[in-house]
């Protein structure tokens, strides 16, 4: 009989719609305290954001008239960024995350020292308390007490991503020891442990967010095999002792695609104006050295709040095509997303079509410069970036060229459904869990998509849950029933939110047919978000039907999403992946682009 692995209901929700976690996406955000000493307060509290305990401490600072304050998630990475709309009088504390598009209101208590209230983003409305009196939640001491005694590393299979999991002991100049665990991948790390060796038994215990671990140790006791438990789910987990701490660094220190000045061009930090939306963007401009007006492209992210270089795992594959395209002669704007790093607005609330516009704002930006050709100004759009350009070529008429890196063809809901089963499948999941994850996948779609932003979708889900019990042994059916259920609260605030809402049901074909200037599309054959074989012919189509004469369609061999080389696609790889984007795609587009405008010798 067929082992029915308990997170399943993950597969999808877990991963395709970034949904297991609510915060926090978006890079650190400056913050601007005022110059003189301000009164400050410390409030801390504990985010239980489905079953994931997030701790978080906010300061706000009162002086000189002002109010100013941020926000730090000590489980990831100590991410800082900045408070705004901040409201402490009378009986109540709130205030607003632009960066994460998230907020929190909350009422005092008699003595001023605990603030309940809730905490909302993207749909989602969580209870949080924040008490200024308290010591930091569950804040974990560091290795300063003592040294490290050994480290035990494994990989655990989560959703579609591969996570590091890592325990350290820790042991302090009293001869007492201390562990601690993080979840590399994530950067959420310190939370304290509790551990024993008894006889060939390792385990250990990790109280703030519900996590045990209990292993069987090997001959030579360097090795554990074990079970990993958290939240209802039971995983199958390595570990492997080592006597050096893991370190993201030591996976992302090689990425020799990374430039590294002087550079034979000039960079300039700059900012331009949506006005339409009172939003700023800010970004790089690099421009050949040579005297004269310049064609110029500008690099549109993929989903998810992104910065200038689009950041993944530390590749930054805007600054490698940003960096290649300009020492050919054609400049480059690359800018943070609204509501990321140094710009403002908010990126939460936001859809394709307010992308689509801060787009259109480089252009009027860059029209204006007295280094740019205004005649030669183009789009490279990465993923989303893929639907924003032709909806920026259908706001204006002076798009030079587009060139379209890795987009869709068809609507959202297709989109999903696809990008679910291919990386699953080529995770190398169980036929029968695909299956599963499709089902859910496919009603909680149609039934957000029918009910709109402000539905409960939870009962037109009972359904498909009746449907995956029949797939499953009885005796798991209850803990299975929990968990799907579990799954599906989690993901509706997601679902619901108006960037998915828009996406979903956005048929990107209208828009490919009104572009009239030349136009670059290019995909890698083992894209397994935006499949080829789906994407490609409907986007070839569109174009044929709108008439436009000048377009090449490219698939590049052996390449994923990020257009690095592959062996399977799966996003699992994007960590261990050395390459940031293949010297044959970065030719690919510098060749084309070359051809269709004049660069200045």
């Amino acid at each position: 009989m067929r082992t029915w692995k308990k997170d399943a209901h993950m597969l999808l929700f877990g991963a395709i719609l970034g949904v297991g976690g609510l915060l926090f996406a978006a890079p650190a955000a400056e913050s601007a305290l005022p110059e003189q000493e301000p009164q400050t307060t410390t409030w801390r509290g504990t985010l239980d954001a489905g079953g994931t305990k997030l701790r978080l401490e906010i300061e706000i600072s009162e002086g000189a008239g002002e109010i100013s304050g941020e926000l730090r998630s000590l489980d990831q990475n100590n991410t800082t960024m900045e408070l705004a709309e901040i409201q402490v009088e009378g009986e109540s504390l709130s205030f607003s995350i632009p960066t994460i598009g998230a907020s929190f209101a909350g009422e005092y208590g008699s003595d001023r020292t605990v603030a309940e209230g809730t905490f909302t983003q993207g749909g989602a409305q969580l209870p949080l308390t924040l008490s200024s009196s308290a010591l930091p939640t569950e804040v974990a001491e560091t290795n300063s007490e003592g040294q490290l005694r050994e480290s035990w590393v494994g990989e655990i299979q989560m959703g579609l991503q591969m996570a590091v999991m890592q325990f350290r002991i820790v042991e302090l100049e009293s001869g007492e020891t201390k562990a601690y665990f993080d979840s590399v991948t994530e950067g959420r790390t310190g939370f304290e442990a509790t551990w024993s060796i008894d006889g060939d038994a390792l385990e250990f215990d990790v109280a703030a967010i519900s996590l045990t671990y209990r292993g069987v140790l090997n001959d030579s006791r360097d090795q554990a095999e074990g079970t990993w438990s958290q939240g209802g789910r039971d995983l199958p987990l390595t570990l492997i002792k080592q006597a050096a701490e893991y370190e993201t660094g030591n996976v992302w220190a090689n990425r020799p695609q990374r430039p590294v000045g002087p550079f034979p061009y000039d960079a300039e930090d700059v900012t331009f104006e949506n006005t339409v939306d009172n939003v700023t963007l800010a970004g790089t401009l690099t421009i050949p050295q040579h005297a004269g007006r310049h064609p110029v492209v500008v690099l549109i992210s993929g989903s998810g709040a992104q910065d200038r270089d689009e950041t993944l795992m530390e590749h930054k594959p805007f600054l490698v095509l940003a960096d290649y395209l300009t020492r050919r002669g054609i400049a480059v704007l690359r800018y943070d997303d609204r509501g990321t790093a140094e710009s403002t607005g908010q990126f939460g609330p936001a859809t394709t079509e307010d992308f689509a516009r801060d787009a259109s704002a480089a252009v009027d930006f860059l029209s204006q410069h007295d280094r740019i050709n205004p005649e030669e100004i183009g789009l490279a759009g990465h993923s989303e970036g893929g639907l924003i350009a032709p909806m920026v070529v259908g706001l204006r008429d002076d798009v030079a060229f587009v060139v379209l890196l890795a987009a869709t063809g068809v609507d959202g809901a297709t989109i999903n459904a696809s990008q679910t089963e291919a990386l699953l499948r080529a995770n190398g999941t169980d036929e029968t869990e695909i299956e599963i994850a499709l089902m859910i996948s496919r009603a909680a779609i149609d039934a957000s998509m029918r009910g709109g932003s402000e539905s409960d979708i939870s009962a037109d889900l009972e359904p498909v849950i009746d449907q995956v019990l029949q797939k499953i042994p009885e005796a798991n059916h209850e803990e299975a029933t929990k968990n799907l259920r579990q799954g599906i609260r989690n993901s509706m605030g997601r679902l619901q939110s108006d960037w998915m809402q828009f996406f979903l049901a956005y048929d990107p074909r209208p828009a490919l047919r009104n572009i009239d200037s030349p136009v670059l599309v290019i995909i890698g054959s083992k894209d397994r978000q935006v499949l080829p074989d789906l994407n490609m012919p409907e986007i070839r189509r569109a174009l044929t039907e709108g008439g436009n004469e000048d377009f090449e369609m490219v698939e590049l061999e052996g390449l994923n999403h990020l257009f690095q080389e592959s062996e399977t696609g799966s996003m699992n790889e994007y960590v261990t992946i050395q390459e940031t984007f293949n010297p044959l795609a970065l030719e690919k587009i510098g060749d084309w682009i070359i051809h269709r405008v004049s660069p200045i010798a």
